[in-house]
């Protein structure tokens, strides 16, 4: 099979940029990534379903798995080294399955108390419980249980872990990388599902989002989010849904190794791999290029749904 050479590559041999490579479906709902091309082109070099068989792909840069089948792929026809790879699809489920992600982390003081059977949920939590299915996004098929004769009515196998409901006054996501926080946003629910869990199970969760600052994360999120960052090591890439309750206490809702990337978040991911993995400070002229392709994603961020969101950073 004959390949070719991203023009990228060529055109920006002694930049920092695309010395990373973005292994996407086109196909996702991850629009962020590909607004215009800013994140998968003009500074990540994209592998996708349609130019996989096309291109060259340099076996010695890194790569972020935003699709594990393709990195499998490329991982089987030895175009990529395992060693290269943030997240490796085998640690995928650690964040994407509700029940692992319940499991790996066990009885923790900051996760809501959690089984994963009705009978357990009858005789183990205090209602009203929250029932969640193994996987899904924004709140789909995400139900709240109020008293035990209502559970019921629910289809076990609809169902994977069952968790004591938390009454929350903030709620925040935040993207880590190897333990740092590269990226922060508040975020208050619009409608009744985010607000309370209200509503049918097929129903999605809406939020406002608001970019904030990463230096002036509370303390007591830094601590959480340091100790949850350990526990997932082997996800040096991941996103966290935390939430402070009525009580002050923190608790983290879930985690996703391949989350939405709004803002200019696919800008802190990328100097965050590139510094890491070539041990080395971006040049000043590719800083430069982030920057104004950072200011323009917030826009363009700004400009899709002013209802949805704001910045404050």
């Amino acid at each position: 099979m004959k390949y070719i050479k991203l023009y990228e590559e060529f055109k920006n041999s002694n930049s920092s940029l695309h010395k990373v490579y973005l292994v996407l479906n086109t196909g996702s709902k991850q629009k962020y990534w590909s607004y215009k091309g800013y994140a998968g082109d003009k500074f990540f070099l994209q592998v996708n379903e349609k130019n996989i068989d096309k291109i060259d792909i340099n076996p010695n840069y890194p790569v972020l798995n935003y699709n594990s089948e393709l990195v499998e792929r490329l991982l089987k026809e030895k175009r990529i080294k395992e060693g290269n790879i943030y997240n490796l699809p085998k640690n995928a489920s650690l964040s994407s399955s509700k029940e692992e992600f319940h499991k790996l982390v066990g009885e923790d003081e900051n996760i809501p108390k959690t089984v994963y059977s009705k009978k357990d949920a009858y005789e183990k939590l205090k209602f009203p419980i929250i029932a969640k299915p193994s996987k899904g996004h924004s709140g789909i098929g995400i139900k709240i249980i109020k008293k035990p004769e209502l559970l019921e009515e629910i289809d076990e196998e609809s169902f994977d872990t069952y968790s004591e409901y938390i009454d929350k006054i903030d709620e925040m996501r935040f993207f880590t990388f190897k333990g740092n926080p590269i990226f922060w946003m508040e975020r208050k629910p619009m409608n009744d599902k985010a607000k309370s869990g209200k509503g049918d199970a097929n129903e999605e969760m809406e939020f406002h989002y608001t970019k904030r600052n990463v230096n002036e994360i509370p303390e007591d999120y830094k601590k959480v989010l340091e100790k949850y960052s350990k526990i997932y090591e082997k996800l040096p890439y991941i996103c966290f849904d935390m939430m402070k309750g009525k009580n002050g206490h923190i608790y983290v809702i879930e985690s996703n190794s391949q989350p939405g990337v709004p803002f200019d978040s696919t800008v802190e991911i990328y100097k965050s791999i590139y510094q890491d993995f070539y041990n080395e400070k971006i040049d000043k002229d590719s800083l430069k290029k982030l920057k104004e392709y950072s200011d323009k994603l917030i826009q363009k961020t700004l400009n899709s749904n002013t209802k949805r969101f704001n910045n404050k950073s």
